[in-house]
């Protein structure tokens, strides 16, 4: 004798069944639910160089993980008036390393080569500070100038070695303490042989350039010689 289940407890138990299922994959994943978060995003599409206001950026709460967060903002305070080094999309996370936060009483920051054996044979760190010569001219007729003092490296890199012009050469990136500091040596940098003295933990010597005519000797002093005449 063959026994038949009635089509409406069929599909009402597929329906248990179905709602059973739904259950335990919400339970399975409310546990591991990703938190909402505070993060900054851009309202509008930012190409690199824009100078950002309240305008461009907005913070919202949306659920990310804690390490994307770390890449991020959580208030706009860090973000008004800082530039966009690469592009942003409309709505896309606001990232640490595609801005540079603006900072008040910036100095401005250049970078240009010097040979390694110049540089302290290249012994040196981002963080340290250096006096910055240039010798121009050659033999006893050169002269040597201190063109800024205490300057702070930012970044040190390397030149290809296997380029002839670039090898043994460092390309230094620092803050001055003037725009006439950055012209001064972007001059010397094209005509003249450069030379770093690191300073790092040493006292700030007072004055700002001076130029050395002939080391050992005094450019502003007349050396006279007598002379005897021998007659015959």
């Amino acid at each position: 004798m063959r026994f038949t289940i009635p089509r409406q407890r069929a599909v009402l138990g597929g329906l248990l069944i179905a709602l059973a299922a739904a259950l335990a994959f919400a339970a399975s994943t409310w546990g591991s639910a990703t938190p909402s978060m505070s993060v900054v995003i851009a309202r509008q599409a930012l190409t690199p160089g824009t100078r950002l206001t309240a305008a461009d950026i907005e913070v919202i709460s949306i659920p990310v993980t804690e390490d994307l967060a770390a890449h991020g903002f959580d208030s706009l305070d860090a973000l008004i008036g800082a530039s966009t080094l690469a592009p942003v999309g409309s709505g896309e996370l606001v990232q640490r390393s595609a801005v540079r936060p603006s900072s008040a009483g910036a100095e401005p920051s250049f970078s240009f080569p010097i040979d390694r054996e110049h540089a302290v044979g290249g012994d040196l760190r981002p963080g340290d500070s250096v006096d910055v010569l240039a010798t121009f001219g050659s033999g006893i007729d050169a002269e040597t100038a201190v063109l800024a003092r205490s300057v702070r490296l930012i970044e040190i890199a390397e030149t290809d070695p296997s380029s002839v012009s670039g090898s043994g050469q460092l390309i230094i990136t620092a803050t001055f303490a003037s725009g006439d500091q950055v012209l001064d040596i972007a001059h010397a940098a094209q005509v003249a042989a450069l030379t770093m003295i690191r300073t790092t933990g040493v006292a700030p010597s007072g004055g700002g350039r001076t130029i050395i005519t002939r080391p050992g000797i005094d450019p502003f002093a007349t050396s006279l010689r007598s002379s005897t005449a021998v007659l015959p």
